[in-house]
């Protein structure tokens, strides 16, 4: 899964056994497809922002059609508007036309995103969003205006997905807690 902090022709000198130029994939687990897009657009003008290129929709398109079981898709740009105006202006630039493929297959349980590093969760015509914190640093929780680059020392985290035909829970686990003393009066 590539996404803007990646680098093709580096990915593919680390990975070679991959397809030159194509890094999407599906892997199935029981009764459920899980696909993760590539989203790396190294042409974008801002250098930052996601696209599914036409080739890619094409595969996309192929892959919810495909198979009668649940999806659920991992993309590192997110899809849908978050609130915070700097990082939306770096997002999926035709998430809306993926957004209503992924929803009009009828078969896509989550969409999980990373990108803005905070946990957000929205919903678009009956799929559920997630977005989920980095390992690292984290985007601080100022709406609107702002740059993409702002940086908040908050602990990093991870998502746990349990595969489920029906309902699939994402937990979310915080990592890596920033240290600061913590003072309390112990005779209280």
């Amino acid at each position: 899964m590539l996404g803007n902090h990646d680098r093709r022709r580096a990915f593919a000198e680390v990975f070679p056994e991959f397809a030159a130029g194509f890094r999407q994939g599906r892997h199935s687990f029981g009764g459920t497809d899980v696909l993760y897009l590539d989203t790396l657009d190294e042409q974008a003008r801002d250098r930052h922002s996601g696209h599914l290129c036409i080739e890619h929709l094409d595969w996309l398109k192929t892959q919810l059609e495909t198979g009668k079981g649940p999806v659920i898709i991992l993309s590192h740009h997110h899809i849908l508007h978050s609130g915070f105006d700097g990082m939306d202006a770096i997002h999926l630039r035709n998430g809306t036309e993926v957004a209503d493929m992924i929803a009009a297959s009828g078969r896509c349980q989550m969409v999980i995103n990373g990108h803005i590093h905070r946990i957000i969760v929205s919903s678009y015509r009956g799929v559920t969003h997630v977005m989920i914190k980095s390992p690292c640093h984290q985007m601080p929780m100022v709406l609107g205006s702002g740059a993409s680059s702002l940086s908040v020392a908050e602990p990093g985290g991870y998502g746990v997905l349990l595969l489920d035909p029906i309902s699939p829970p994402l937990h979310h686990v915080d990592v890596d807690l920033p240290e600061c003393p913590i003072a309390f009066d112990a005779e209280s």
